[in-house]
């Protein structure tokens, strides 16, 4: 087993990490970047296709207020484009397709009246959550003993049906689970971190841009600059850790540092053996942040025909097996790429289907949307996130019922020499790409206040008799 020394170890090469790991290294300090897989960036991921076609199977869209995204781009001579929207968007109810254009769909003056009352409600709410504890909110005990589902069910919280659907189908997309599973509160610390569900419930502010060459190339090049600090295939086992220092244990690596950061999703980290154990408050939550079930497919065309039909390729269905499309061709204009969603059970139902009879619903989803030229991609990619061993869900973890009250003080405070970082951590942006990178410099920065501290103790002169 090879055996190394850092000042610091970082468990994790997502964005989390890897902007963790590059704060550190630019303020001097030795640093060593342990990762599971055999590639960096984490929930963002390219695949290639067999014509040589790369797509974002993980997260891709950069929005309004992702500075530190945009910014990183920019660090690293990654040029950005915009999200094609031009046409219509289509809204599929009872089996007939409407166009609209604009946040929300043209479902009648009832229906959007109510999906406007329901969202300034949620916002109400949302403004009340301190942005670094939302779990010592007046009232927070009581919405964490409160679904999300139970909240949205209510007439007197969405006085329309079609608008529950309606609400009740983005929060899927927005947890990859049933909103039955999540807590209240964790619904409205998700919105506190974008501002409010506006936010999120709107892609022409989460979903204005496309990185040339795809997110996980901003991984990539995050990697590059630290060069062989990052250990690929090297699945951390253990963690020891005491007042002296602490020890990270992989199959084929052994890492000894003043300090760790743990920038993995919470279910992985919660994988992870610790000697001596934490706490009970971290190793509950590490228990209780579970993640979602997505698959997520990508079929590639000789050109986006949807172009054709003045559509803009974003689709809702809330009763269909793929309930979301979007547009993901690239800057060139060719192929036509659209990639579409399963989410919450619907994706459970699909995954234990057959491939072929899989492959069957979902092209008849997008025939029934996009008319017969759907059905006869040139490519056809499925990415089923629950099977990945080393993200076992995506895209984010939620919070159940009681998590946040109980156990939310653990969230990012350090146990001892243990410090955490993940987009569920975050206080700005939580769950996207910009949340990953911005939990991963605040984890730095408690590093570096940390040893910046043991240098001055040492300094101190020794005045025992």
């Amino acid at each position: 087993m090879e055996q190394v020394r850092a000042d610091v170890c970082v468990v994790g090469a997502g964005f989390a990490g890897l902007a963790a790991a590059r704060r550190l290294v630019q303020a001097g300090h030795e640093v060593v970047v342990v990762e599971a897989r055999d590639r960096v960036g984490g929930r963002v991921w390219n695949r290639e296709l067999p014509d040589g076609t790369v797509v974002s199977a993980g997260g891709t869209w950069l929005g309004k207020g992702q500075d530190r995204m945009f910014q990183l781009c920019r660090e690293l001579g990654l040029e950005v484009y915009r999200q094609y929207e031009q046409g219509d968007h289509l809204l599929r109810l009872d089996g007939v397709n409407h166009r609209y254009h604009g946040a929300l769909p043209a479902t009648g003056p009832k229906t959007l009246f109510a999906l406007g009352l329901a969202l300034a409600r949620l916002q109400l709410m949302t403004r009340r959550l301190p942005a670094d504890a939302p779990w010592s909110a007046r009232g927070a005990r009581a919405w964490d003993a409160r679904t999300l589902g139970q909240w949205l069910s209510d007439p007197r919280n969405v006085p329309s049906a079609t608008a529950r659907t309606l609400l009740g189908s983005t929060m899927n997309l927005l947890f990859c689970a049933d909103p039955a599973e999540v807590s209240l509160l964790g619904a409205l610390t998700l919105a506190r971190g974008g501002g409010g569900f506006g936010y999120y419930t709107d892609t022409g502010k989460t979903e204005s841009h496309l990185v040339d060459g795809g997110a996980p190339e901003v991984a990539r090049r995050m990697a590059a600059q630290l060069g062989p600090r990052v250990h690929l295939s090297s699945p951390v086992a253990r963690i020891a850790h005491d007042a002296t220092g602490i020890e990270v244990v992989s199959p084929s690596l052994s890492v000894r540092a003043q300090r760790v950061i743990v920038a993995t999703p919470p279910v992985l980290a919660g994988r992870i053996t610790f000697d001596p154990p934490l706490p009970t408050r971290y190793s509950h939550l590490l228990q209780r942040v579970v993640p979602g079930a997505i698959i997520r497919v990508h079929t590639v065309y000789p050109q986006p025909f949807w172009r054709e039909q003045r559509l803009s390729g974003q689709t809702l269905a809330p009763g269909s097996p793929v309930p979301v499309t979007i547009d993901q061709t690239p800057r060139s204009g060719r192929p036509g790429v659209l990639s579409s969603y399963a989410f919450s059970t619907g994706a459970l139902h699909l995954g234990r289907l057959d491939p072929a009879r899989r492959r069957e619903i979902w092209l008849d989803a997008l025939t029934e949307r996009f008319g017969p030229e759907a059905r006869h991609p040139a490519q056809y990619l499925e990415t089923d996130w629950s099977s990945q061993q080393w993200s076992l869900g995506g895209m984010i973890g939620h919070f159940p019922p009681g998590t946040l009250t109980n156990y939310g003080s653990a969230l990012r405070e350090p146990a001892g020499r243990i410090h955490w970082a993940s987009t569920e951590s975050a206080t700005l942006m939580h769950g996207l790409m910009e949340g990953a990178v911005r939990s991963g410099e605040r984890a730095a920065q408690e590093v570096l206040v940390a040893l910046s501290r043991a240098r001055h103790a040492a300094a101190l002169p020794d005045r025992s008799p």
